[in-house]
């Protein structure tokens, strides 16, 4: 009796040490979120049509840069297996939702909901984080261009409703995915711009 209370105790610790060693450790290092018209940031939207075809126009966005670190000491991500890679998405909470569809018409941080807008979002990163390395990551949201096209039927808001926006920008979680699998999360409300 005693042997199997020992054989099954050790197989709790095994089972249980093994499960806390395989969650990625990763830790947000930095954050921070402005609004900018930078086409070195975000990108700008070519004209196809009418008397300036072939101009640019720049749009404004919310831009988002965060730091994050693998403090594990295992490599964290792939790059050549599908869907192994590091991706990260932001998920407003209801305040942060309900500012954007205010200010800009739409939940902005919903893809399918830019449609007919003529404008997008973007996003950049690194799929693999080695241990005790940091890596930088990007999104961008466009809020609309600041003249008049038929084609970018939205146009910038004012300068106080973007402050709004700004203002509530952090209202939010950033999650960590590899695979469609969530590996961390972090409440932006809790951190200082």
């Amino acid at each position: 009796m005693r042997k199997w209370f020992l054989f099954i105790s050790l197989f709790f610790v095994l089972f249980f040490l093994s499960a806390c060693s395989s969650n990625p450790s990763l830790e947000l290092v930095d954050a921070n979120v402005d609004i900018v018209k930078d086409k070195s940031l975000v990108g700008s939207i070519g004209i196809t049509e009418g008397e300036r075809k072939g101009d640019e126009l720049i749009p404004t966005a919310l831009f988002y840069e965060f730091t994050i670190k693998n403090t594990g000491n295992k490599t964290i991500g792939s790059i050549g297996e599908a869907d192994k890679g590091i991706e990260l998405k932001i998920d407003p909470k209801d305040k942060l939702k309900s500012v954007s569809e205010d200010v800009i018409g739409f939940n902005i941080y919903n893809p399918e909901d830019y449609n007919e807008s003529g404008v997008g979002f973007g996003q950049s990163f690194l799929s693999v984080l080695k241990s005790d390395e940091k890596g930088k990551y990007t999104f961008n949201y466009d809020l609309g261009v600041s003249e008049e096209n038929s084609q970018v039927p939205l146009l910038v808001p004012s300068k106080e409703k973007l402050d709004e926006l700004k203002e509530y920008a952090f209202n939010a979680f950033l999650v960590v995915t590899i695979g469609n699998q969530e590996i961390a999360r972090f409440d932006l409300n809790k951190l200082k711009n």
